[in-house]
């Protein structure tokens, strides 16, 4: 198929393979998840829209695994849903690895829809095994308390409030959250309409090891307060963020 540009870029090589210059491009010709913040190059993403799930799923004892769902979703006709039930620090949760990119700064992007009750939360992560460390872009999300947080160094952040919609207009939210693998710090995040810089937080190393992969995971904790749902569609990884 036609490129908007060669493999080898407009000035320089590319860092994926078949890219073009505007995501915009490949969201008019293929109908491309990929809408939201067009920053980065796009290097793997899933609507959830086939009839198996691609990534691991987990939960902990008394919860119940992720699954594919047809009951909402933000495009298509599927989504995955996690549940948890009344008891206190349990999660169900996703994961997937992927190979270590260049590094750079990298972004996971995905739309949820919450219903959680603090102290219970939606976790959003990105671990970059490098060959060195592990440093680890680590985002809470707590629907009724309409806050971000972040996990750094210096304890945890609350970066953003009144990002989530409640009660007859709660809605779908995309969320995005860069963090940069040669600094080890975070970049920014981005939940609906509001953006911020993050580029004075450092991420949390989760220890040592040799290996070279990214590994992603999207959890669902619980508390004894009441029971949790949410839903998750669209996931993108991206790299070479700016």
């Amino acid at each position: 198929m036609p490129r908007g540009q060669p493999d080898y870029g407009l000035y320089t090589q590319t860092p994926v393979a078949s890219g073009i210059s505007d995501p915009g491009e490949a969201a008019a010709r293929l109908g491309s998840i990929n809408v939201y913040d067009r920053r980065g190059w796009t290097v793997w993403m899933d609507d959830f829209e086939g009839p198996l799930l691609k990534w691991a799923a987990y939960s902990d004892v008394g919860q119940v695994n992720p699954v594919l769902s047809t009951q909402e979703s933000w495009m298509g006709s599927q989504s995955v849903r996690f549940d948890t039930t009344l008891i206190a620090d349990k999660k169900v949760w996703l994961s997937r690895s992927f190979p270590l990119t260049r590094l750079g700064k990298v972004g996971i992007e995905a739309f949820f829809l919450l219903n959680t009750r603090t102290p219970g939360y939606q976790r959003f992560r990105v671990s970059i095994y490098d060959g060195v460390n592990i440093p680890t872009g680590d985002l809470y999300l707590d629907w009724q308390a309409k806050t971000a947080t972040i996990v750094t160094t210096d304890g945890d952040k609350v970066v953003m409030t009144k990002c989530f919609n409640d009660g007859p207009i709660r809605t779908w939210m995309p969320v995005k959250l860069v963090v940069d693998m040669d600094t080890d710090l975070y970049t920014r995040l981005i939940i609906g309409p509001q953006e911020v810089d993050l580029s004075m937080y450092h991420m949390v190393s989760a220890g040592l090891s040799s290996d070279k992969v990214l590994w992603v995971s999207i959890s669902l904790n619980s508390s004894n307060i009441a029971a949790h749902w949410s839903y998750i569609d669209n996931f993108i990884l991206t790299q070479n963020e700016p």
